[in-house]
């Protein structure tokens, strides 16, 4: 894996975070679509975070090329 797309997993990974975390504390959605939905997104960041770390493909990149 190339240092620049370990940066982006960085970077993006970060941001799912921080997304999931804002859903969790304050979205208006009902209770169970706000904590499946920011668990999920806090997850996939979290994943990416560590394989940026281990410079492994994350679980979003497994699903391959969309078109």
């Amino acid at each position: 894996m190339k240092d620049f797309e370990r940066a982006f997993l960085a970077v993006f990974g970060t941001f799912l975070i921080g997304v999931g975390v804002y859903v969790l504390l304050f979205s208006h959605a009902p209770t169970p679509w706000r904590i499946g939905g920011g668990v999920v997104l806090a997850l996939f960041g979290g994943n990416m975070l560590y394989a940026a770390y281990c410079g492994k493909p994350s679980w979003l990149s497994r699903i391959g090329p969309l078109p």
